[in-house]
């Protein structure tokens, strides 16, 4: 029999999963430009904390793609923290 805890966590994850497929797109204001990226997958860092893994998007609207693309790579992590405080910004704005 699963334990508590290993029941929310697969709930929890479930969750964000729905969310991140109901709102795939979020902007980004990393250390080298404002960039908008997709949901792209869930999976765990080295600590087995949920990670959000999420694609840089070639829009033209954000004027700093190419420079993030070259500096940070096509890809940004979220913890799940981090991604709800992300959600709960877009909320409230």
């Amino acid at each position: 029999m699963k334990s508590l805890d290993s029941i929310n966590e697969v709930s929890s994850k479930k969750s964000l999963k729905s969310i991140c497929k109901e709102k795939p797109f979020i902007v980004i204001n990393t250390s080298c430009g404002i960039g908008k990226y997709r949901f792209n997958k869930i999976g765990y860092d080295s600590k087995q904390r949920l990670i959000f893994e999420y694609s840089l998007i070639n829009d033209n609207n954000y004027k700093d793609t190419s420079s993030i693309l070259f500096k940070l790579g096509k890809y940004y992590y979220l913890t799940a923290e981090q991604l709800l405080y992300a959600f709960k910004f877009l909320a409230n704005s």
